[in-house]
């Protein structure tokens, strides 16, 4: 049986090209944000507002969707980090048959026969190695 915390992070990697989309959707929108605001009269007076609201109202609302936006996306990014870092203490063999399962979704039973392993040694390999690289040890080669 495996441990919650091995649990925890095989779902955080099956995410991990969603949260990678989400970067990219949060800094759009931050970039987006940032233009419009540069549009309100009283940030640059030689451009004439693209709104109908007030400016002030407008600046407000712009400024708080910066900030949402740019709290969502160091969520996100933070994710991705502890993801990588997660990762990077496993010796390469065994992080890329955790990759290619629960990253890329490809079948136990095709990657355990690039490894030359049963699919449940594969599999015990796996969590023991996201186990150790949790509690900060080096994962030793498949």
């Amino acid at each position: 049986m495996q441990k919650p915390e091995v649990r925890a992070f095989k779902n955080e990697l099956r995410n991990y090209d969603y949260y990678s989309g989400q970067v990219v959707v949060f800094a759009h929108l931050v970039e987006i944000c940032y233009e419009r605001l540069g549009g309100v009269r009283g940030i640059d007076p030689g451009k004439e507002p693209s709104h109908v609201m007030p400016n002030k109202d407008l600046e407000y609302k712009l400024r708080d969707d910066i900030e949402r936006y740019e709290a969502r996306l160091r969520l996100v990014e933070s994710k991705i980090r502890y993801i990588d870092m997660i990762l990077d203490r496993m010796d390469l063999p065994i992080r890329q048959a955790v990759i290619m399962v629960y990253a890329r979704g490809s079948h136990v039973e095709s990657v355990s026969e690039e490894y030359f392993l049963s699919p449940n040694g594969l599999m015990k390999r796996m969590n023991k190695a996201i186990e150790e690289a949790l509690h900060g040890q080096d994962t030793a080669d498949l």
